[in-house]
């Protein structure tokens, strides 16, 4: 045979019609075509191909060895093309496609959930795949396109577009038995001379609890090193210290009153804006727009329209409140 380059796939249907119906005339009323349309393509085929497929016998024709190997890759190739259009057509109806998520712990942990929560009871076709990692690693997840959102607390890069969420509180807490919290205020002095717990070394959190210190020119009389925010509330929880935590993750400890918030001193309040981003000029799926919308509804902030246009960014509007889940 000769090169295959260039057959479209309305040869291949005329071809593989002819060979069901043995027939140019009955192919041609199965595809609503002339007989020499049909014709003309199979002759096409066989001149590009430089052999014959189809022995003439009268009225009728039978397939010669080159057709019979042609045959099943032709099936499915236009399997695989009417496949490829179902998939298209799903997707766009809203009942398909795949959504691939990259996201920072916390944000994975306590506010991803709500969000996904409402998204599969309006998508329930679309897969979803969540990756994790540091709000620099959600970046390069992002940039490499690994994943096509992603969830971080606000770093700012040239090609990727950011839209701030929410402003992530992060709050100094004790246990409600705790002498401090008592008090309900303390200074940057005071605090230091109880045991502070911290946790995820080389995070911001980690370097946000350590700057209260080294701004106030004061070092804890005792600290414990732990490797997860779940962890250290346990800690608190149990009278072992105390610590700063996103309070996104602590809602319901405070609202048992098993926590106690601790307000430092002639400090200004601790945030991190969390963001939701995207790499510049990439086209999104529909599964992606659609979630993308979801988020900006419940933010109250625009992400839409014209994120999906290669070259056209999200919108930045100002943060909407912390977000709740419900």
């Amino acid at each position: 045979m000769q090169g295959i380059h260039g057959i479209d796939l309305a040869r291949l249907e005329a071809f593989v019609e002819v060979s069901a119906a043995r027939s140019f005339s009955r192919a041609a009323e199965r595809l609503n075509l002339t007989q020499p349309t049909v014709s003309a393509r199979i002759a096409q085929m066989e001149a590009q191909l430089g052999v014959g497929l189809f022995e003439r016998l009268g009225r009728r024709v039978r397939l010669t060895d080159a057709g019979r190997a042609l045959l099943p890759h032709a099936q499915r190739t236009l399997q695989a093309a009417r496949d490829a259009a179902e998939a298209v057509h799903a997707l766009r109806a809203g009942g398909g496609g795949s959504l691939v998520i990259g996201t920072a712990p916390t944000v994975g942990t306590y506010v991803l959930p709500g969000l996904l929560q409402r998204y599969a009871a309006a998508q329930p076709n679309v897969e979803i795949s969540i990756r994790t990692g540091r709000s620099q690693e959600v970046s390069q997840m992002v940039l490499d396109d690994e994943v096509q959102i992603g969830f971080e607390r606000e770093l700012g890069h040239a090609e990727i577009e950011s839209v701030p969420l929410y402003e992530d509180d992060i709050v100094l807490l004790a246990s409600r038995t705790h002498p401090l919290a008592v008090q309900g205020i303390a200074t940057p002095a005071e605090i230091a001379n109880e045991a502070v717990i911290f946790f995820d070394t080389g995070s911001s959190y980690h370097s946000i609890s350590q700057a209260v210190f080294h701004n106030s020119g004061v070092a804890p009389r005792h600290s414990i090193d732990v490797d997860s925010l779940e962890m250290a509330k346990r800690l608190v929880l149990r009278g072992l210290g105390l610590a700063f935590l996103p309070k996104v993750a602590v809602e319901e400890d405070l609202k048992r009153g098993e926590l106690a918030p601790i307000d430092i001193e002639s400090a200004m309040p601790i945030r991190r804006s969390i963001a939701v981003i995207r790499r510049r000029r990439r086209s999104l799926s529909d599964a992606a727009l659609s979630f993308l919308s979801l988020v900006g509804h419940v933010f109250n902030v625009e992400v839409m329209p014209d994120v999906g246009q290669p070259g056209r960014g999200l919108s930045r509007r100002l943060p909407a409140a912390p977000y709740s889940a419900g």
